[in-house]
């Protein structure tokens, strides 16, 4: 891409994100509006929490979002621990490079989702070297995006991680905050606390906690969440 196009394409994005709002939720459906992708999602990667979905575009994005998450696997997860962006032809082909992601999104299928498939670019969001999180680009046929796209969506990325910036240093401005904790990321720090608060373990343990007891259960890191905090699940009785 030129010069020109990367300048048009930041316009027509800030345009996008003003028009939805400019809050954290208008950032993902910003990135479709500008880009030849079906939907998007974008991942934040807090302390102790790893990565949590802070916005997404579309019922889709939230389950895939929601398996990477709770498992620790997929295209986002490899793309902020190596730094940098993740190709996937299609999702539904995902067994041998992520076998848990892969057997997760084929249970939700089974179950009566809608079958989830068609390539992905995770994109590393990241200042300097700190990696922020991912952003999640996904398109609508099967097959390796092509060179042009995998440019605007890295030059998106920039941008997203530019407004998430502005936002800290600037609340209150108009800009997205990374720390408005969208979706269910609160509900997830107040039941990691009270695990800890029952166990007597480490932050970082009381999150692995919530994983284990999410994936053994075949449900998502935010419904155990809700249930400990509805106290309908406790980590220091019998299970």
């Amino acid at each position: 891409m030129s010069v020109a196009q990367f300048d048009h394409l930041t316009d027509d994005f800030l345009s996008a994100l003003s028009i939805g709002g400019g809050g954290i939720s208008a950032l993902a459906d910003a990135c479709v509006r500008v880009l030849p992708v079906r939907r998007a999602a974008i991942l934040m990667r807090e302390r102790d929490a790893g990565l949590q979905p802070w916005c997404v575009s579309d019922g889709v994005a939230v389950l895939v979002e929601t398996v990477q998450t709770t498992l620790g696997q997929g295209p986002a997860v490899e793309a902020v621990t190596q730094g940098v962006p993740v190709l996937l032809a299609d999702l539904a082909a995902s067994g041998e490079r992520w076998p848990g992601f892969a057997a997760e999104l084929a249970r939700i299928e089974r179950i009566g989702h809608p079958r989830i498939s068609g390539p992905m670019v995770a994109v590393p969001l990241h200042l300097g070297a700190v990696r922020l999180g991912a952003l999640d680009l996904y398109g609508e046929h099967p097959g390796l995006p092509r060179p042009a796209m995998i440019s605007a969506g890295l030059h998106i990325a920039d941008l997203v991680t530019a407004q998430l910036v502005a936002g800290a240093a600037q609340p209150g401005h108009g800009v997205p905050r990374w720390r408005d904790q969208p979706l269910t990321s609160g509900v997830i720090h107040q039941a990691a606390g009270m695990v800890i608060g029952q166990l007597g373990i480490r932050a970082a343990d009381a999150y692995a906690r919530l994983r284990a007891y999410a994936f053994a259960h075949g449900m998502s890191l935010a419904e155990v969440a809700e249930s400990v905090v509805a106290s309908r699940i406790r980590f220091d009785a019998a299970d």
